[in-house]
């Protein structure tokens, strides 16, 4: 098959298209994948690779897939397929893995008590009426964790231009198409959040909330630094309105410890992980039209002093917002910011991310992994990603690519700046003797160097903090 006008594959099997002026020319003209296979000659009877090869180059025309073009280098934006025209918000309404991310109640046991707007929805962190689903009567005091269902998703991501990392492995993508539908489609594939120990899931749950205490039933309102971590206890990481975020202030909340504390709600249960995290950075990415979370909807909980203790604001501020993005009334910079649902993905207090270990030899190379989260370990569920991150501290200019694992959103290149091509920092500390474990998002002093793609990968395992806290996880 002749691809002098359609693109190839090089050996590394990267593709590289046609002048953008032609592919442009298909996507202004609205025409289908078939129309361009025969308007650049090649025969439609080819293999199915070969047509998903000539949409990576054209894109896609269709009104149920929804994209973003992202040129790194030139700092530019670009909606693609069904998201061209649409608006943050209302625009992205009619679409399910938008509209259906909504917040929920959920037992210990894994059941959805009741959804916002239903009469037994609260966010108090326990059921004031009692709730009956299928057979089974759920108590008045049952503990009710307000969740974000997230229905499942499949993406697609383009490489348009890559650049292989200097030292390192994998690539520094410099010109991606990102592209998310409802349903299966050619070239696609699920999404890894929905993906755990190798079984499929139609959903799962992500805090509404930044997490809490919960001590043998009684909610910790204000930090008192008194967990327990011992695997098996009453001591519960949650999720509910109205209490300040757990920290390490002074008790030992690291990265496992917080782990531990999720894992004792039960079966199920976790903290975020990286594939969770990664599903929602991707739906914020398409639908805001940018990677500049705090341009788009707000800057967060970033420009307060550093004070001497968890300055963190309360949860429950965007409770008014319930399903939709935005920000608490206020001063932007000191109110908390929601992204449908899930309050403060960035600002207020730095979140543990599990599932990513960075081994302390010098590679900032990363270590995948869905269960069993273990720190140290770089074997077993644990999977090497193929890439490795900047050692340069800085705002974020490119991301690392590996087809494998092209779902992360781990920074390659350092040399953007507060407005783009990102807006987010990274810090890292690539010589580190131990172990580096990873945080997302921002505390309350972090200013414009936060976002919903800042990283903090300098802490050692041990390492707690009084900026640090977690996420509560439901996996079906």
């Amino acid at each position: 098959m002749d691809l002098s006008r359609a693109g190839y594959r090089d050996s590394q099997g990267n593709f590289n298209g046609p002048p953008l002026d032609a592919r442009d020319q298909f996507l202004q003209d609205g025409r289908d994948v078939n129309t361009a296979i025969y308007e650049i000659g090649i025969d439609a009877n080819n293999a199915r690779e070969d047509i998903r090869d000539i949409q990576s180059v054209i894109g896609y025309a269709s009104s149920d897939i929804f994209g973003l073009e992202v040129d790194f280098t030139n700092r530019v934006y670009r909606r693609l397929a069904g998201a061209i025209g649409r608006t943050p918000g209302g625009g992205f309404n009619d679409i399910g893995i938008f509209s259906g991310r909504v917040r929920c109640i959920v037992a210990d046991n894994g059941t959805i008590l009741a959804y916002r707007g239903d009469a037994a929805y609260t966010e108090t962190g326990a059921l004031t009426v009692a709730v009956t689903v299928g057979s089974t009567t759920f108590p008045v005091d049952t503990s009710a964790q307000v969740m974000v269902y997230q229905p499942k998703f499949y993406y697609r991501v383009v490489p348009v231009a890559v650049e292989a990392i200097a030292g390192g492995r994998g690539y520094s993508l410099k010109h991606a198409r990102y592209y998310i539908s409802e349903t299966p489609r050619e070239g696609f594939k699920l999404h890894p959040a929905f993906i755990k120990q190798g079984v499929e899931r139609d959903f799962v749950l992500i805090g509404a909330f930044e997490g809490s205490l919960q001590q043998n039933g009684v909610y910790n309102l204000t930090d008192e630094q008194t967990a327990n971590f011992a695997p098996g206890t009453g001591d519960r990481l949650s999720s509910r309105a109205g209490v300040k975020p757990a920290s390490g202030l002074t008790q030992a909340l690291n990265r496992r410890n917080c782990g531990i504390l999720a894992e004792n709600r039960g079966p199920g249960w976790s903290q975020m992980y990286a594939a969770i995290a990664s599903a929602t950075q991707m739906l914020m990415m398409v639908e805001l039209g940018t990677f500049n979370t705090q341009n788009a909807i707000g800057r967060g909980v970033v420009d307060f002093p550093t004070g001497t203790g968890n300055e963190s604001l309360n949860t429950g501020a965007t409770s008014a917002l319930g399903d939709s993005s935005g920000m608490a009334p206020g001063l932007d910079g000191q109110v908390s910011v929601s992204y449908r649902g899930q309050e403060n993905p960035w600002g207020n207090i730095w979140e543990c991310v599990d599932g990513m270990n960075f081994p302390a030899n010098g590679s900032n190379e990363v270590f995948i992994a869905d269960n069993n989260f273990t720190e140290n370990r770089f074997v077993d569920n644990y999977v090497n990603a193929g890439i490795s991150i900047s050692r340069r501290n800085g705002y974020i200019s490119a991301f690392c690519y590996n087809e494998a694992f092209d779902w992360l959103f781990l920074p390659s290149e350092t040399r953007g700046d507060s407005e783009l091509p990102v807006g987010d920092h990274l810090w890292q500390n690539w010589a580190a003797v131990d172990q580096r474990v990873a945080y997302l998002g921002a505390s309350w002093t972090s200013g414009s160097l936060g976002g919903g793609f800042y990283w903090l990968l300098a802490y050692a395992v041990s390492g707690r903090s009084r900026y640090i806290g977690g996420r509560l996880v439901y996996v079906p």
